[in-house]
């Protein structure tokens, strides 16, 4: 007898888009059940960004100051050009040690590892080299970045030119590494999630993929019992960001049954009615919530079978006209 949470990720996978089955990253780890992928090269190629987008982008970086300017020059590092792709991946749990970062794009390793040792040797307690063994014989450098004011670090491994990764778990790094040297295809212990990754387009802006156990368990005063009662019987998650000339969010929710997918609905349509409400009042205040109001007003919630499915877009001209009213 089938399990209640691989009926529902088959219903969410059946409800999917149809798309041609593509192999999973051979870097993900292979216990993943949790998935963000963010297409930088498509967003940053993207009509909406290069004319609206780009300009404040640019800026917001010149604003946090030289330092982070500086880095990137001597990194040799165009964030606008060489990065291609973000992906966050992580088990499930709430242990906050667990997955991998992978950042592919093109890098300049020689600058990287130049900048790493004159960190490493300037600020010893912050920068620490490790030489891992990989196997053969043979060892690769992990450097370790010790975060202020956290009990965590951040381990980071270049791959190649084209890829790098971060963990706060060093042997997600390590693996990572001999993954790549070894050139296998990659597989994850959750087939039932693997076929839900493998649905997901590639050329999207951002994709996201989430077993209903990744969550964890939502416990915040600011969000109405009745949403996280509803949100509790998620088994799955799967969705995808789209900007092109204008942003368009796609979320499909799988439940463990129809009855359980009509409570959801329910829930996330008054939710959507009191934030319709509230977003109206701070818009009045706050530009910035007028913004998301629109959003809001484009928001659809729908229900079939044992999927609910919800979107929402924001378009050119609401964009124009919030950064025409914010310039003023």
């Amino acid at each position: 007898m089938m399990q209640p949470r691989f009926v529902a990720v088959l219903a969410l996978v059946l409800a999917s888009p149809v798309v041609r089955a593509a192999d999973v990253d051979p870097l993900l780890p292979a216990d993943t059940e949790s998935y963000i992928s963010v297409n930088v090269k498509q967003i940053v190629d993207a009509p909406l960004f290069k004319k609206k987008l780009l300009a404040p982008a640019q800026d917001a970086i010149r604003e946090v100051g030289d330092l982070l300017a500086d880095a990137f020059k001597d990194l040799g590092l165009d964030p606008f050009r060489d990065i291609e792709r973000l992906t966050i991946a992580t088990p499930g749990g709430l242990d906050t040690d667990r997955g991998l970062i992978i950042v592919n794009g093109t890098f300049d390793t020689a600058k990287f590892k130049a900048k790493a040792e004159t960190a490493a040797r300037d600020n010893a307690d912050v920068l620490k080299l490790h030489k891992v063994p990989l196997g053969a014989g043979m060892t690769h450098d992990v450097w370790e970045v010790v975060l202020p004011n956290q009990d965590l670090s951040l381990f980071v491994g270049i791959l190649s030119n084209k890829a790098l990764v971060a963990s706060p778990g060093k042997d997600y790094v390590v693996d990572a590494l001999k993954q790549e040297r070894l050139k296998k295809k990659g597989g994850l212990k959750n087939k039932e999630f693997q076929a839900l990754l493998e649905k997901m387009d590639p050329k999207q802006s951002l994709s996201l993929a989430v077993m209903g156990k990744s969550l964890g368990k939502v416990n915040n005063e600011l969000i109405p019992p009745f949403v996280t009662e509803a949100v509790g019987g998620v088994e799955a998650i799967g969705g995808t960001l789209t900007v092109s000339d204008e942003v368009k969010l796609e979320l499909l929710m799988a439940s463990k049954d129809a009855e359980a997918a009509r409570r959801m609905q329910m829930a996330l349509d008054r939710l959507v009615k009191l934030g319709l409400v509230g977003l109206s009042l701070l818009g009045e205040e706050r530009k910035e919530m007028g913004l998301v109001l629109e959003v809001f007003k484009t928001v659809k919630v729908s229900s079939k079978g044992k999927v609910v499915g919800i979107s929402a877009k924001l378009t050119q001209d609401v964009l124009e006209d919030f950064i025409g009213k914010k310039e003023e």
